[in-house]
């Protein structure tokens, strides 16, 4: 009886065994990669056993034991950690003060997720009695207010699961101008993972039913959900192979040959790190000056408005970095009518390239008056008036003035200049550069060299949404490409519903039109609006990885 027992539960404890090791391995090798800041991309195995091992911890909930309470425990604190670590990881990334951009709480949160799937583990490894532990579970749910909350329970989630069908097929289908478009894509994993513990919450309530049509149902919609929600990161690789084929046809270079080996050691050395996406990435070391006033208006429609910038510096004493101090401008995005710098304009971006050894000026503009595109988003007072796209091109002048008069505060090379923005920062970015780069317009210093624009989703000839005026060349700077344009590398989601990917196409058609080979659109899969806002994503790994080099090719 013993000898037939043990050949019953051999494979179960094999699987627990298993998963004891995953976790203690897991939790291991985090600690030595968050301590190192490794970022080799053999590194991505170890990702692909954290994901297997949370995927093990939650399907290990499914045996039943005299623990019950500890797997609906384990359950319910993983669903907080999945929701928690995301926006932990986003505030670090967004606080301009936060110099690791890193949330220590994110990573504590995820340790102790594999200490205590281990402990789960090892408990159920140790052998149990199943017959008394369904009998003891049976006798349990007799109860009729027991039942009725097992209903409302299992209704409620339910409803959440097939939320989750919703949000996957909104993946697939984009395109909605939505929340749930600027949110959900660059979290989507995270998501996945959520309603796969939806789906084993509900199978664990009616684990006594066995394999009724409900709990076949139940675990077929949650495995589909999940698989749906997982496509953006098993798209990865294909974003990659795309981007790189993207890169080398423009600019006639091997992206991972553009860097030399003595300076690999401040830049990303694969295009996308697995653990990143967990743990999050950290900036490095950088100078921050915030809030400096460059134009305060007097008069006309500028009269009250006053606009800063602010500086993001390379760490002192440090002379060898990628970066040699070329300049690095940034216009944040919003419509032309909110939006703002720092933590709402992906801080985590200037305080990585700062780190590198560029100078990152993060800069207001004048935002229009009229009717905000989000209504509910905050904007300073002081930046807000009857502003045409001509006056926010102005603005951004000054800003040039100011930085060619001050150039000693900052020490930055203004003979390598590049620009780079999202969404209205991207058409203004794509205005300010051409602009400034043909020496056509008295509104920009001549003193500064513009060597490649960097548009995001670039919101080309779309002001008449928010009945935004302006020059023509100005709302849509394709009219302002020519053979001469600096080089420019452009991020755009084939699902966004804000910015259609034709106009970014055909921003870059017009390089093509003019003879202009130095133009690179990296189309990024199933990426919505504003997909690279979370910096550790699969879409904004890919891209800084090319920023990266596309920055030290031109400068």
């Amino acid at each position: 009886m013993a000898s037939g027992m043990k050949k019953k539960y051999f494979p179960r404890n094999i699987f627990f065994s298993l998963l004891i090791i995953a976790n203690g391995l897991t939790v291991l090798f985090g600690v030595i990669y968050v301590l190192t800041n490794a970022s080799q991309g053999l590194w991505n195995v170890y990702g692909a056993l954290l994901l297997l091992t949370l995927v093990g911890n939650i399907i290990a909930t499914l045996w039943r034991s005299p623990w019950r309470s500890l797997d609906y425990t384990y359950l319910l604190f993983i669903s907080i950690a999945l929701i928690a670590v995301p926006l932990l990881n986003r505030a670090a990334a967004a606080d301009v003060a936060n110099v690791a951009s890193r949330s220590n709480i994110s990573i504590l949160l995820l340790f102790f997720l594999f200490v205590f799937g281990g402990v789960l583990a090892g408990l159920k490894r140790r052998g149990f009695s199943l017959s008394t532990a369904g009998n003891s579970f049976n006798k349990k749910v007799q109860s009729r207010s027991r039942r009725k909350f097992k209903l409302v329970l299992t209704v409620f989630l339910t409803l959440v699961l097939l939320i989750g069908v919703y949000l996957g097929l909104h993946l697939l289908i984009g395109r909605s101008r939505s929340f749930v478009e600027l949110f959900l894509p660059p979290y989507a994993l995270f998501f996945s993972m959520l309603f796969l513990v939806i789906t084993v919450l509900i199978l664990n309530i009616y684990a006594h039913l066995k394999t009724s049509v409900f709990n076949v149902v139940v675990a077929t919609i949650g495995l589909i959900t999940a698989l749906m929600l997982s496509i953006p990161l098993l798209s990865t690789p294909f974003i990659v192979q795309s981007a790189e084929a993207k890169y080398q046809e423009a600019f006639q270079e091997e992206a991972g040959q553009i860097i030399p080996s003595e300076q690999q050691q401040y830049v990303s050395n694969t295009p996308f790190l697995f653990p990143d996406y967990f743990f999050g990435i950290n900036s490095g070391e950088y100078q921050l000056v915030e809030d400096v006033l460059y134009y305060e208006g007097e008069n006309g429609v500028d009269q009250g408005i006053k606009l800063h910038f602010d500086a993001y510096l390379p760490p002192a004493g440090q002379e060898d970095l990628p970066g040699d101090r070329s300049v690095l401008i940034r216009i944040h995005g919003g419509g032309w009518t909110t939006g703002d710098k720092g933590s709402m304009n992906n801080a985590q971006m200037n305080k990585y390239f700062a780190s590198q050894g560029y100078v990152v000026f993060d800069v207001q503009y004048g935002l229009s008056n009229e009717k905000k595109l989000i209504e509910y988003t905050k904007v300073p007072e002081n930046i807000v008036g009857g502003f045409t796209i001509d006056d926010m091109v102005r603005h951004i002048g000054l800003f040039t003035d100011y930085l060619a008069e001050h150039n000693s505060d900052y020490g930055a090379n203004l003979d390598s200049v590049f620009i780079s923005g999202g969404s209205a920062g991207g058409q203004l970015t794509n205005a300010v550069g051409l602009g400034l780069a043909s020496k056509d317009f008295d509104e920009f210093n001549t003193n500064l060299n513009v060597k490649g624009i960097i548009p995001l989703y670039p919101a080309n000839g779309l002001g008449d949404i928010v009945e935004i005026e302006g020059k023509k060349e100005l709302l849509d700077p394709d009219f302002l490409v020519t053979e001469d344009s600096p080089p420019a590398l452009i991020f755009q989601g084939t699902h966004d519903g804000i910015v259609p990917r034709s106009v970014a196409a055909a921003f870059d058609q017009a390089y093509k039109e003019k003879d202009n080979t130095n133009s690179a659109l990296l189309m990024m899969p199933f990426a919505g609006h504003s997909s690279n806002s979370y910096f550790p994503g699969y879409y904004s790994q890919v891209f800084v990885y090319y920023m990266e080099r596309f920055m030290y090719q031109f400068k």
